[in-house]
């Protein structure tokens, strides 16, 4: 077969694939499921010098500059393969196909964006949805704008250092005390593949009746303080619900979005280019690529 035979032969069945994406895009949007996941982080991006404002200490040092990029993956949550090691013959939520978005914003205008995507993935057919992330206020702000009364859960490797720094520093560093008080409210495992701890939903307290006159523990004081702004907010749930208690996903898609393509050895970019590249990142990954230059094709023809 010739060389444009195949090319023929491979132009006919675009239109057949994006229109069986579509359909499942639908089907996904109309069948009724039982958890959504939303996943967000940030990871910096490097810039060159003199293409965005610059704060008084980047004017002061040479060489370029830094500005994150908020990355969201958005998945629907399957039957997972794996036995909680928590509640006996509770499956886990495994992830299942993943979409994300990626932005060189602030976190208002990366509302909006990650909205869209989980509209997409069907939010609307979703019974419940949950939001993870690492504790950064920004994250909870948007959640409760945007996915109002989704469970938001605090990564559990986040959530671990603050329960440690104020065990350390009420009852003496590596003491069994501290041990002890640890293990209450930490789980030995933080792979996010059990269900969920009672320390992780920022609706649960983590504190015990030691440690709130937290005036005798100046070294605790800004630790508990951190818990607090993790544990505030929404109503305890049951045990048995297994969800991903660590946001693993949305570190990786940190890396599989931005920093494998956006990070490499001397990579400087300029927020036009890098706000390019990242758009055609994120078609490639989600499977949009043909819609995404469906749209675009003027632009290379009038170039």
């Amino acid at each position: 077969m010739s060389k444009r035979n195949a090319r023929c032969r491979d132009s006919g069945k675009k239109p057949q694939k994006r229109a069986a994406a579509s359909r499942q895009q639908e089907l996904r949007r109309c069948r009724k499921f039982q958890r959504l996941y939303v996943e967000t982080d940030g990871v910096t991006a490097r810039l060159r010098r003199g293409s965005v404002p610059m704060e008084r200490e980047e004017e002061q040092r040479k060489g370029d500059v830094y500005r994150e990029v908020k990355v969201g993956a958005v998945f629907v949550a399957a039957r997972g393969p794996h036995r909680s090691a928590l509640v006996p013959g509770v499956l886990v939520d495994a992830a299942d196909e993943q979409v994300y978005v990626a932005r060189r914003c602030c976190a208002e205008e990366f509302g909006p964006f990650l909205y869209h995507r989980a509209c997409q993935q069907g939010l609307a057919s979703a019974k419940q949805v949950v939001v993870l992330g690492d504790g950064a206020p920004w994250i909870w702000n948007l959640a409760e704008q945007h996915f109002p009364g989704a469970v938001q859960i605090v990564d559990v490797w986040h959530a671990r250092q603050p329960v440690w720094e104020v065990a350390h520093a009420v009852f003496g560093r590596a003491s069994p005390e501290a041990t002890g008080w640890r293990e209450n409210g930490v789980p030995a495992s933080g792979t996010g593949t059990h269900s969920r701890p009672d320390h992780c939903h920022r609706g649960s307290a983590t504190h015990s009746s030691t440690c709130r006159s937290n005036a005798q523990y100046p070294r605790a004081r800004p630790w508990l303080f951190h818990l607090q702004c993790c544990t505030h907010g929404l109503p305890h749930l049951p045990r048995d619900i297994c969800m991903h208690i660590g946001s693993g996903i949305a570190e990786a898609a940190c890396k599989t979005v931005v920093s494998t393509r956006a990070k490499c050895t001397g990579m400087r970019w300029t927020p036009t280019g890098l706000a390019a590249i990242l758009a055609l990142r994120i078609a490639v990954l989600n499977g949009s690529y043909d819609d995404f230059w469906l749209h675009r094709h003027h632009l290379i023809l009038n170039h």
